[in-house]
This record gives C-alpha cells, sequence and structure tokens, in this order.
C-alpha cells in the first residue's frame, strides 16, 4: 500500500478506526518525553494511515520535521544528523510545543537501485527497528521509490544533507515545506567508507593467506626437487 497513491479515506474509516488512530498518535505525542510505546505503533508502512496520522498531529499544533535515509550499518554520524536535525527544527519553532520527526527509510528493493546489488548490507527491518531505539525519532515508515515520501508528508522543515546527491531541486523542497535544513555530515566516517574499508581489509587478509600457502608451496617443490 505504501507505494499506491495515497488518501485519507477519511468518510471510509469507522469511528473506532479514527478513535485507535487517535490513541495511536496520542502514544506517539507520550515518546517526546519519558513514555515509550512498541515498535509497531511507531513504524508505519501504511501510507494512507501515515497521512491521516500526520494531520492529526498538525492539528494539534505539532511541528513536523522530516528526513529519510537509508541508514545502513547505522553509525554515530547518522544518530547526530537525526538527532542533529531536530534540534535544529527545535531552534526555528521555540515556542512548539511537539516537534515530531517522522523518518523514512529506503526498502531494500529501492537501495539496491539506489546503491548497486550489493547493498544494503543490514535488510530494512532491522534498520528500523534500530531507528526505533533514537529518543530523537516519534515515527518511521518506508520508502518504495525516489522522493515518495517527501511528496507524501506534509511536512514543516526537511531535513537534508550536504553530502546526498540525488536529492530533488531546491525549488521544488521549497513548495512542500516551509525551511529546509542543511546538515554537514556529523561524523568523518560514512557507510560506503566504511564498506570499502571491510571490503581493503578482508582482502588484504587473504592475500597474507594465500601469501602463506604460496610460500609452504615453493618450499615443498624445492625440497622434492632439490
Amino acid at each position: 500500500m505504501g507505494n499506491e497513491s495515497v488518501e485519507l479515506y477519511e468518510g471510509k474509516r469507522s469511528p473506532a478506526e479514527i478513535n485507535q488512530l487517535n490513541r495511536r498518535v496520542s502514544r506517539i505525542l507520550k515518546t517526546t518525553t519519558s513514555f515509550t510505546i512498541p515498535f509497531e505503533e511507531r513504524f508505519v508502512a501504511d501510507h494512507a494511515v501515515l497521512v491521516q496520522m500526520i494531520e492529526m498531529l498538525r492539528s494539534m499544533g505539532c511541528i513536523i520535521v522530516f528526513s529519510t535515509g537509508v541508514w545502513d550499518l547505522f553509525h554515530i554520524g547518522h544518530g547526530d544528523y537525526i538527532e542533529k536535525g531536530k534540534e535544529e527544527a527545535r531552534k526555528l519553532y521555540p515556542d512548539a510545543e511537539y516537534i515530531i520527526m517522522v523518518v523514512g527509510i529506503d526498502t531494500d528493493a529501492f537501495t539496491k537501485l539506489r546503491k548497486g546489488p550489493d547493498r544494503p548490507i543490514v535488510p530494512e527491518d532491522e534498520r528500523a527497528r534500530v531507528l526505533r531505539h533514537l529518543r530523537s525519532v516519534d515515527i518511521i515508515t518506508p520508502q518504495y521509490e525516489a522522493d515518495q515520501l517527501f511528496k507524501v508528508v506534509k511536512h514543516d522543515v526537511r531535513i537534508i544533507s550536504q553530502s546526498t546527491k540525488d536529492l530533488p531541486g531546491l525549488a521544488m523542497m521549497q513548495e512542500q515545506c516551509v525551511h529546509i535544513v542543511n546538515l554537514p555530515p556529523q561524523a568523518e566516517t560514512s557507510t560506503t567508507a566504511r564498506i570499502r574499508r571491510l571490503s581493503f581489509d578482508g582482502a588484504a587478509s587473504l592475500l597474507l593467506k594465500i601469501e602463506g600457502r604460496l610460500i609452504a608451496i615453493l618450499k615443498e617443490v624445492r625440497d622434492e626437487i632439490g
């Protein structure tokens, strides 16, 4: 349902369903203090439900902050980036009672299209569950294709990274939100650099093993000949 056209379905939802959504939204608001809720409450796979939840939150005066990424091999730069983005949104809206951070996560299939057949290293369900452990993340939702969530999520602040190269144009982004916060990388490392290092270390280790075996084989050959 996430990659289909999104409708609010307000007229099609029963009072019980609307009440359930209200309770769910209320629990998400409580996570901004000390209350915690299960992953299933914060992960919204159905984009139609996501749209309606955000409309409810906005009607309560919440400021919606949005960012998206792969979040593969999650590292400190990822965590600092999301936390810093929410802090910057708070500076833009100092009087807001609630700042709600919605984080999109690229699916495995979409990541392969963007990053190549060997990515992601970590499957999407695990990547999403890592995000739920961040206090700064309120809602997590999958992204199936380029800029899909950007068009779906009605937000006030968009968090982007200076290191991301395949973003939509600035003018297009400004049509969808009031503020754009463009953050520099929050760590010297990156997932791509880490994967390269692991690959290099693995290849170097393999070469050392092969070298040792070749030396042993050559010694055996010399002993037999000599």
